[in-house]
């Protein structure tokens, strides 16, 4: 038996592995025989972080280019909560060529509420709700969309008053994670647009990646948390950027060119 990351304990499950190993770049064959070896490998009462590690020692063995890669959920999960995630969503917004901006301070008739950026879409001005988690088990609740609800309808208010200058259409809340039923239905039903992981159908924050090429700097597993703070202090928070932008003094010049290498071979593998 399989134990998981909430202490729940399910059985062996090879598939598991063979489809986490085929996202980050292993071909069918490779991932097929590295869940065979680990199910050979594996006790009762394996844990599912063991089961990860023992994929991408493996993994290393077979192909090392793959292995350079961390997992993208893990990867989202990675990036710290704030400012970066909030600027990652949107930069991503901006790679679909929406109309993006920062961070926003505005009055409601009620309150006074802070935005995580306004993005001009379709025509439409939505204010930006981002909820970020370390654990990408871990799902964004109802009452997320309940306060956005709320603040939507406090920020109308405020607009008609006079109290801000921007007449909000809607709300877009961004999530690395899934919401849970309650959360979805709720916003379906108000008018509540979200982005997460495999959610909506249409397309999650997962295939919008996929689709802009943002891929995040924490797809870098040899990226330490130092690194990773200098870097994304300097703007830096996607692969593209690391391939295209002046990296901080702190990080030399040997190291910086072997994390760009990373990121070229992270970069062509995605596109396949």
């Amino acid at each position: 038996m399989v134990v998981k990351w909430d202490g729940r304990r399910e059985p062996f499950q090879r598939g598991k592995i063979v489809k986490t190993l085929m996202r980050i770049g292993a071909s069918r064959s490779v991932a097929e025989e590295i869940a065979r070896r680990i199910e050979d490998e594996a006790y009762d009462g394996i844990s599912t972080r063991e089961i990860l590690e023992a994929a991408f020692k493996h993994l290393s063995q077979y192909e090392p280019t793959v292995s350079l890669r961390r997992d993208l959920k893990s990867a989202l999960g990675a990036l710290r909560p704030k400012p970066d995630f909030e600027e990652y969503v949107r930069i991503l917004l901006r790679g679909m060529g929406h109309g993006v901006e920062g961070n926003r301070i505005l009055r409601g008739r009620c309150a006074t509420h802070e935005v995580d950026g306004i993005i001009h879409m379709g025509g439409e001005t939505l204010y930006l709700e981002v909820k970020h988690h370390s654990n990408s088990h871990t799902y964004t609740p109802f009452e997320v969309a309940l306060a956005a609800k709320a603040k939507w309808d406090d920020l109308i208010e405020g607009y008609r008053m006079g109290l801000n200058p921007y007449r909000i259409d809607g709300v877009l809340i961004a999530t690395n994670t899934k919401l849970t039923m309650h959360a979805r239905r709720y916003a379906d039903c108000v008018g509540i647009k979200y982005l997460g992981w495999n959610t909506p159908e249409s397309g999650g924050i997962d295939q919008l990646i996929e689709e802009t090429g943002h891929y995040p700097i924490t797809m870098l597993r040899s990226l330490s948390e130092g690194e990773l703070e200098s870097l994304s202090a300097g703007g830096i928070l996607t692969l593209k950027q690391l391939l295209s932008a002046q990296l901080p003094p702190s990080i030399p010049s040997s190291r910086a060119s072997r994390l760009r290498g990373e990121a070229r071979k992270i970069l062509e593998l995605a596109e396949g």
